[in-house]
């Protein structure tokens, strides 16, 4: 691949691009990734990489192709170099376009989806002006020096060697099955938290996304992968049982999921593929996701100790296993327990090859904010002593250690509720100033303060 167009020309056929909507990919509208690949299309016949448009600098080799540079506070853009901005934007994903035009104090981009109508196909490639950040990167291509006769007459009849993402058929398999639960800990069981949590939103992120995809086990998900691969050994089958089931219902992808178990200390996820095949482009993903999500504990770990790894690598089975992080460990399941749609669709993702459903660029990544207070009024009548505070901590100025002898009353009517400092507070009034007083720690997995178990009777509303 090499860049064959000349500078003029790229300029030429940027601004072409501009007031209309291009979806190189065939998948989820306009997106910014889209006309920077119909920038890098034109110039070189190929296409950029990346799962996000921030991997963009890091994820493509452009020796011989490009110079990419890391924004400082003296460097200046040229028209026509492809900008990356970082995770900032793009609500995590990136954000990148074309440059039209800069100076030491701003750039105006060619760009779609700065205003997150690209999945919609409702903004089209437009000017943005953008102040810089020092974690954007500018990708300037090695332009062709001269243009010939040819490329002249081809560039009046160039059209981008896109096509319509083809959907695959992929399946989905949750681990262990049958009488076997798989590991045990922290409140739930291998078997039953994957089939219920994760496996069929997978499978649903994969749909939307345009692919056919399978639980093994049907919808009801009630077979082992493993068990199953080993009957057809023992019975010396190789076409119905298992992994040589699947063989022949040609898969184009096979992910079979699973939690780890060892010691409460370890945490973390990682991918097993067999030792008969490197990893590939959905493996290196899923481990990028991994890194992203639970953490990882190892990287990828081509194994040859494992049925349906070692069967995968004789039958050319396109096949990982997948250790979404420890049952063993609190914080790796509290995570998959919290945030299992979202954690779904980020392996949905990854098996996908792109981010699903798209992102805002302009939409800066948001800071996780945790809601900590309820307009929740109630009764509380404490049946032990409990401190009087200033403040809803348990660093709070303490003007009472009993709120009976301090509000005089028997039962307290509070205004709201506050989670803080592993506690829940009620909020109150009393001699005309607002005071807090704990009511319980917090002990539910879910943190609902109606699970809770008082230091009192409560009772909502007054």
């Amino acid at each position: 691949m090499t860049v064959n167009k000349t500078k003029a020309q790229a300029i030429a056929y940027m601004k072409t691009l501009k007031g209309k909507g291009w979806d190189f990919d065939g998948a989820f509208g306009w997106q910014c990734f889209d006309l920077s690949n119909m920038q890098w299309n034109y110039l070189t016949g190929g296409k950029l990489y990346g799962y996000y448009a921030k991997d963009i600098p890091f994820e493509n080799n452009f020796n011989g192709l490009a110079t990419v540079y890391k924004n400082t506070p003296s460097f200046l853009p040229e028209e026509g170099d492809i900008f990356v901005m970082d995770e900032k934007y793009g609500e995590g994903a990136g954000h990148t376009g074309t440059v039209w035009s800069a100076n030491l104090n701003t750039f105006v981009g060619l760009e779609q989806n700065w205003y997150g109508g690209g999945r919609y196909k409702t903004e089209v490639a437009q000017l943005v002006t953008h102040t810089y950040d020092m974690n954007m990167y500018f990708i300037r291509p090695h332009y062709k020096a001269k243009a010939s006769v040819v490329s002249k007459v081809k560039d009046k009849v160039f059209k981008p060697s896109t096509s319509k993402t083809k959907g695959k058929k992929i399946l989905i398999a949750s681990g262990h099955g049958y009488n076997d639960p798989g590991a045990v800990a922290n409140g739930t069981n291998e078997r039953d938290f994957i089939r219920k949590y994760i496996a069929p939103n997978v499978q649903k992120y994969l749909k939307q996304a345009g692919h056919t995809v399978d639980l093994y086990g049907g919808s009801k998900q009630d077979q082992n992968l493993y068990t199953d691969t080993a009957y057809g050994e023992r019975l010396g089958d190789t076409k119905n049982y298992g992994m040589y089931w699947v063989k022949q219902q040609k898969y184009d992808i096979v992910v079979e999921l699973h939690l780890d178990a060892a010691s409460a200390s370890a945490t973390g996820g990682h991918v097993i593929i067999s030792n008969q095949w490197p990893a590939d482009k959905i493996d290196k993903d899923i481990n990028n996701c991994l890194k992203a999500t639970v953490g990882t504990i190892r990287g990828i770990d081509p194994r040859n100790d494992l049925l349906n790894a070692n069967v995968s690598g004789r039958l050319n089975i396109n096949y990982r296993l997948v250790e979404m992080g420890f049952i063993t460990n609190k914080k790796d399941m509290n995570y998959l327990k919290k945030n299992y749609d979202k954690f779904s669709k980020e392996l949905a993702g990854a098996i996908n090859g792109k981010a699903i459903g798209g992102t805002s660029g302009g939409s800066k990544k948001a800071k996780q904010t945790k809601q900590t207070k309820w307009n929740w009024k109630g009764r509380f009548t404490p049946n032990t002593a409990i401190k009087v505070r200033t403040s809803p901590s348990i660093n709070g100025k303490v003007v009472s250690n009993n709120v009976l002898s301090f509000t005089r009353v028997k039962t307290i009517k509070f205004n709201f509720i506050v989670k803080a400092d592993g506690y829940w507070w009620i909020s109150y009034t009393s001699k005309g100033k607002t005071y807090y007083s704990a009511i319980c720690k917090i002990t539910d997995n879910k943190e609902k303060v109606k699970n809770e178990k008082y230091w009192g009777k409560l009772k909502w509303n007054w």
